[in-house]
Parts: structure tokens; C-alpha cells; sequence
């Protein structure tokens, strides 16, 4: 039986399409061997370069413990280098290699076939919309509860 989502709450609404896209994308995150945090890393160090480990996770959005046990299993890879800080040997940096860049990518590639497929029938106009009232909402949910991005991570790592 088929179900009507006519008239679920919006959070409902959301919290499905979050889940079917996310479903769509999990066998190409296995097809590469990543788990979505990993990726998300891969494209923030291959648009960003080299970054300190503590920047790299405040921009991802993962906690320090679990960037370390990420970056070690990508490291096992070939996808990513450690190297110590020039100026403070206390600081790990951490670049993409080659066989990350490349699997960026792909996963790149593959993610904007996802992407095709949500926005089947939508004019761009309405795809930008959709965009800006969704940072809209994570915007008022992050005022309305108060919550800045350290907490957001403690509670919600990825």
C-alpha cells in the first residue's frame, strides 16, 4: 500500500526524503569503501587543501575522536596523508593524495546522479529555492535551540 505523504508534517516529510536520498547514496559510498563522514572529508580536503586535523574536523562537523579513527582507516587507504605540522610538531596535516582525489571524484560523479534524481522535473529556479529555505530552516532551528556548532557536534557526530 502505497503511502499518502500529503499530509505528513513537514518534519515527517523531510525526515523521508532525507532518508530515501541517503538510501539512494549508501551503496555508492560502499562501492568506494566510505562511510558518508569519510567523504564528506574527501571533499572538504580536495576543495580546501591542507588543513590541521582540529580544522578539518570543525569543518566537516566531526568530532575529534571520530576524524582520528576516519583519518587513519583513509590513511590505510592511500586516500589521505598525515604529516606534522612545520612550525608545531604538535599539529597533524592532512592532505588528500591522488587515489582520494580520484575517488572524490567518482563519488563526486555519482552523487550529482542522486542529486539528478531529486530534482527530477524541478526548474532551476525552484532548485535554488528549495536550497535557500532549507539553510533557512537549519538556520532557525540552530537559533531556536540555542545550539552552536560544538554542541551540535557532541550531540550529533557523524
Amino acid at each position: 500500500m502505497k503511502e499518502n505523504m500529503n499530509e505528513a508534517p513537514l518534519p515527517i516529510l523531510l525526515h523521508k526524503v532525507a532518508h530515501l536520498a541517503k538510501c539512494q547514496a549508501i551503496p555508492i559510498f560502499h562501492q568506494y569503501d566510505l562511510k558518508p563522514g569519510a567523504a564528506g572529508i574527501l571533499f572538504t580536503l580536495d576543495k580546501s587543501g591542507s588543513l590541521s586535523q582540529r580544522e578539518l574536523a570543525d569543518k566537516v562537523g566531526i568530532t575529534p575522536p571520530s576524524m582520528t579513527v576516519a583519518l587513519r582507516k583513509m590513511e590505510e587507504k592511500g586516500y589521505i596523508s598525515r604529516k606534522h605540522d612545520e612550525n608545531d610538531q604538535r599539529i597533524f596535516r592532512i592532505e588528500i593524495q591522488e587515489p582520494g582525489r580520484r575517488c572524490a571524484t567518482l563519488v563526486k560523479q555519482a552523487m550529482l546522479q542522486v542529486e539528478e534524481t531529486l530534482f527530477e522535473d524541478f526548474a532551476n529556479e525552484e532548485k535554488l529555492l528549495l536550497r535557500r529555505l532549507l539553510l533557512q530552516m537549519h538556520s532557525n532551528l540552530m537559533q531556536q535551540n540555542h545550539w552552536n556548532e560544538e554542541e551540535f557536534k557532541r550531540v550529533f557526530t557523524i
